[in-house]
Parts: structure tokens; sequence; C-alpha cells
């Protein structure tokens, strides 16, 4: 496939061929149904790159794993484990190939994570956490900076003795006048970030579709049901009132 940035285009192409090697361009030299699903195989590994080039945000994966009656935690909050060991090792296989994770201050409130790729080795992504209030703990295991590095991206002003706790403990703090995600996400972009894991609950899930900055969904459905009117479900409010307003994914695959 042809690079994605218009200023490097052709010149990886033109180097080889001057070397006496044959390039075939998908969907230029070569065209047949077999060779156009060849393309997409190529647009799809590269998908963050591409999109990257085309955008001022990372490309973003919303990740989350659900009960079949659509629940990510009980009514008490208890969420673990949902879902599978199968499907935690995929999960730990998406953070490896990605430049950060991103959390909510509900999620490091409740489940102090650790996200780590936990995979022997290789890349860790950067943690972030985005909260409005900075209404976090003062011991949780993202502030542990001995494999990863964390980012708080919080609001001016937001408890500021809290921001120089912080601070001495090694994390980097991000202060934004308004706190929201497609602003988050054309600072991490401008930062050089290609590709972002949204491992966040419904709440923030919400604020990032609704700022169009989600475009990719990881679900893992676990054969369960728990119940509970007000247990916590993968996305929360929308504002949307009619089926005819719901957002309908493309290009969908399932794997058991």
């Amino acid at each position: 496939m042809r690079h994605p940035l218009q200023h490097l285009r052709g010149n990886a192409i033109r180097a080889l061929r001057s070397q006496g090697l044959q390039v075939d361009v998908l969907g230029e030299d070569m065209q047949s149904k077999l060779v156009e699903e060849a393309r997409k195989a190529c647009l799809l590994v590269n998908l963050p790159f591409v999109h990257r080039a085309a955008s001022r945000v990372p490309f973003s994966v919303l990740k989350y794993a659900m009960t079949l009656d659509g629940k990510i935690a009980a009514s008490s909050g208890h969420a673990a484990w949902i879902s599978s060991k199968l499907s935690r090792n995929r999960v730990f296989e998406l953070r490896g190939r990605s430049d950060a994770i991103i959390v909510g201050g509900n999620t490091v409130r409740r489940d102090n994570p650790r996200l780590t790729a936990r995979h022997g080795g290789g890349h860790m992504p950067i943690r972030i956490v985005l909260s409005q209030s900075l209404d976090l703990p003062e011991e949780a295991n993202l502030w542990d900076l001995s494999d990863v590095s964390t980012v708080v991206v919080t609001q001016r002003g937001a408890r500021r003795s809290f921001q120089r706790y912080l601070a001495s403990k090694g994390v980097e703090v991000v202060e934004f006048d308004i706190l929201n995600p497609r602003d988050v996400m054309e600072y991490f972009h401008d930062r050089g970030y290609l590709s972002i894991l949204w491992e966040c609950g419904g709440t923030l899930a919400a604020s990032a579709i609704s700022s169009g900055v989600i475009h990719k969904v990881f679900a893992f459905v676990a054969p369960k049901i728990i119940g509970g009117k007000n247990a916590p479900s993968p996305v929360g409010e929308l504002g949307m009132v009619e089926m005819s307003q719901a957002l309908d994914l493309i290009d969908v695959c399932f794997e058991q």
C-alpha cells in the first residue's frame, strides 16, 4: 500500500523499483477480489498509522467485558472476573499493541488496576487517568512507576495539594481548562501517540463516544447472567431516546 503521509508517498516504491525490484501496489498494479482482501488486510494492520495521517486524534479502541445481560459488574460494583483467562490474555495482547491505556477515576477507586501488559517483557503502554475532580486515592497501583509511567489528566485547579503529592511520586499531571475526551486526545496526538486502549467504565466510555474519539470496540461477552437494575453497563447515558439513534458498528466479526 502507498504511504498514508502525502509528503512521503512514493519514495520507498521509487527507491525499490530503481534497484530493479518488482513492486506491486495494491489496487493499482493488481486488481482482483483477492487483491482487494489483501489491500484491506494492509489497511487493517496499519490502521492506527493510517488514521493518524488523516486525523488529529490517535486511533482509539474501547474494550470491555460484560455478561450476557450487558453488565460490567454486579450491583455492588464487584467485577472480577466476568470473562475467562483466554480473554484476559487477549487484553494483554491489546495492551502490548497500544501506546497508552485510559481509565477514569471510578475505575481507579473501585478496581485499583495495574494496567500492565503482563506478557513477559516487550512494550508497556503508558497509563492515563482522566479525572475531573481528582478525587483519587493516595494509595493506588497506578502510582507505582517501577514498570511504566502514569499520566493524570485533570481540570485546571483541581486539588492542588494532591497534584503536588502525585508529582512527588513521579506521576505526571496535565491540566485542561475544560476536561473533554476530544481535547485530551488531540493533546496526546500532538505528543506522538498512535494507538489508545480505553479500559474505562460506562461514564467515561459514553463521554468518549459522544466526543467521537472511539473508532473500534472490543467487547468480551461472557455466558453469565447477573441481573440487577443498578448493575453498571459498558456505556453510560448517551441521550438517545429512539432506537433509530443507535450507533451502528461496521465490519463486525466474532470469535469464540
